[in-house]
């Protein structure tokens, strides 16, 4: 059997949905101003203190862009308002050693359990130690933002990431991911908890539609990551690469007003990884007051740079910067940091020699290229060359 995509649906599956066209003009927003803040000044403050604006203004666009399109497990450092950098890892079940790599060794890591195991205890006070656990490896480790737990339905017993979800039941996924999150976060830890959301399939993610109603998503997919992220927690969501219909997770409206305004969350919400087009930053952070903060890779750099004149996407990006300077100020990236404290970017030596010589090796490439091309001119001056076509000639005649 053939199915022939409407007009309608191949609208909606455009890659890229933004346009200009649709909105009402705003005013270009403040950026690059002097007010003297620093991040250090936003350490406990609520989301909604008029200070965030002061400090906000300071940006510059190409802070922002860093900031919000350059988040492969670190978070950018940020100069005019003196936001260190952080390290974002990976971390279901915890810090491991064969997804943390160099920095903790066999003997400084915790092999945990999966979750699904861990909610077959129906123990909250355990899960919450748990959690506490892993907040120190990642206190031992320089870790700020963790990747995990995660939190979807066990919609089927092969589903590929039953070992990183809970359960099959909403109610008990709730309890379980807020226990285990708020521990990890006692700890100074951001949580980004995942894949927000209908991650059914671990195989052929990528592109997967998930058609359900309002009903089943609020009383079973969305309520398993209700109790993690409600009033006023500080967790974010890594974002699924799910559509809902056709629209990918990261850009559903519905979904950043359940979070947002129902849920009173305004955590750092992060994508996973980007492996496909549809995954973009200005869908992303158009998701009204932004439902995507940070883009898991650097290749929207590019993408956002469009957008450089367009005052709607500057403002939703300024929000995005919000939730992602939030959550680092309440995170163990502050660690050390002080009013007399200055972040400077320095860049480390391997990548300076890299950058030298892919310098040093194009020059060379011209140089030869130049003198090649040269030399061929010059060659075909010469009585030889001059002989030899005469010769060729010759030939056909």
């Amino acid at each position: 059997m053939k199915f022939a995509l409407t007009d309608r649906l191949i609208d909606a599956l455009q890659l890229v949905l933004y346009d200009p066209a649709d909105h009402e003009t705003v005013e270009m927003p403040t950026l690059g101003a002097k007010n003297g803040m620093q991040l250090v000044d936003m350490i406990g403050k609520d989301y909604d203190d008029p200070d965030w604006d002061l400090l906000l203004d300071q940006l510059t666009y190409d802070e922002m862009v860093s900031l919000i399109a350059d988040s492969f497990h670190w978070t950018m450092p940020i100069t005019s308002v003196n936001a260190p950098g952080s390290r974002d890892e990976n971390g279901p079940q915890g810090l491991t050693v064969s997804l943390f790599g160099s920095g903790l060794s066999v003997d400084e890591t915790v092999a945990l359990t999966s979750e699904d195991v861990m909610a077959a205890t129906f123990n909250k006070e355990l899960v919450h130690r748990i959690g506490n656990i892993v907040g120190e490896d990642c206190l031992a480790g320089g870790v700020a933002i963790l990747y995990g737990p995660g939190a979807n339905i066990h919609r089927t017993p092969y589903s590929g990431r039953n070992f990183e979800y809970y359960s099959e039941d909403a109610f008990l996924s709730s309890e379980m991911g807020k226990y285990e999150c708020s521990g990890i976060e006692e700890k100074g830890v951001h949580v980004v908890i995942k894949h927000f959301a209908l991650n059914d399939c671990e195989q052929d993610r990528l592109g997967q539609a998930a058609w359900l109603n309002e009903q089943a998503a609020r009383e079973i997919y969305l309520k398993a990551f209700q109790g993690a992220l409600e009033n006023e927690n500080g967790n974010g969501v890594m974002l699924a690469y799910t559509r809902w219909g056709t629209q990918w997770s990261g850009s559903v409206p519905g979904l950043n007003h359940i979070m947002r305004t129902e849920w009173n969350n305004n955590g750092l919400n992060i994508t996973d990884n980007i492996l496909t087009e549809y995954v973009n930053p200005v869908d992303g952070i158009f998701g009204v007051t932004t439902t995507c903060d940070s883009m898991l890779t650097f290749m929207p750099l590019g993408a956002l740079k469009e957008y450089k004149d367009d005052p709607v996407i500057l403002t939703k990006m300024k929000e995005a910067c919000h939730h992602n300077l939030y959550a680092i100020a309440n995170s163990i990236a502050m660690n050390g940091m002080g009013e007399n404290i200055v972040v400077k970017t320095i860049e480390p030596k391997v990548v300076s020699g890299i950058r030298t010589l892919a310098i040093v090796f194009s020059i060379v490439f011209v140089v030869s290229l130049v003198l090649w091309i040269r030399k061929r001119k010059l060659f075909k001056t010469t009585e030889e060359y001059i002989a030899y076509k005469e010769f060729k000639a010759s030939m056909k005649k």
